[in-house]
């Protein structure tokens, strides 16, 4: 479940984002949490889907950690290792650029406790993933997101 709603509407979100980068950055969508999550094997994503979408998968699983906190310092310091010229480190870079947003934007609607932790974590995560030239609207409006974000919707009383 994510939040109240299932799992599977949150990566369908992640994916409609994902989508002018390929139809790989897709499938990594839909595949991203299924080893921290499932007891899906990596050797099982590599036999279906490939060694570049195996690849990107481990970038962004942490089984090793359960809570969400180590489990995101973990993250990072592996995303913050990727060049992103290989493809499958572009593809981990983009998604989760795009799980952040989708995951932030929901969290400022849904749970506004979790999503002051997004904007306190931010700058940590944005020096991890950010690649000058990769996926720039997502960063912008991310960026927007971060910087804004608990103002939207508020009224002015005068």
């Amino acid at each position: 479940m994510y939040g109240e709603f299932p799992f599977y509407l949150h990566l369908d979100q992640v994916e409609k984002l994902a989508e002018p980068y390929g139809l790989n950055a897709m499938i990594v969508c839909q595949l991203q949490s299924l080893i921290d999550d499932t007891s899906t094997e990596l050797d099982e994503i590599f036999s279906e889907f490939g060694q570049t979408i195996a690849h990107a998968v481990s970038y962004l699983s942490c089984a090793v950690y359960e809570d969400r906190h180590h489990r995101m310092v973990k993250q990072n310091e592996t995303l913050s290792t990727l060049e992103g010229f290989e493809e499958s480190e572009r593809l981990a870079l983009v998604v989760k650029t795009c799980d952040q947003y989708v995951d932030a934007k929901a969290s400022r609607v849904f749970f506004p406790e979790r999503f002051a932790k997004y904007q306190s974590d931010y700058a940590t995560f944005r020096d991890a993933v950010y690649r000058p030239g990769l996926c720039e609207k997502v960063w912008l409006d991310l960026d927007r997101l971060m910087e804004i974000g608990t103002f939207l919707g508020r009224t002015e009383h005068h």
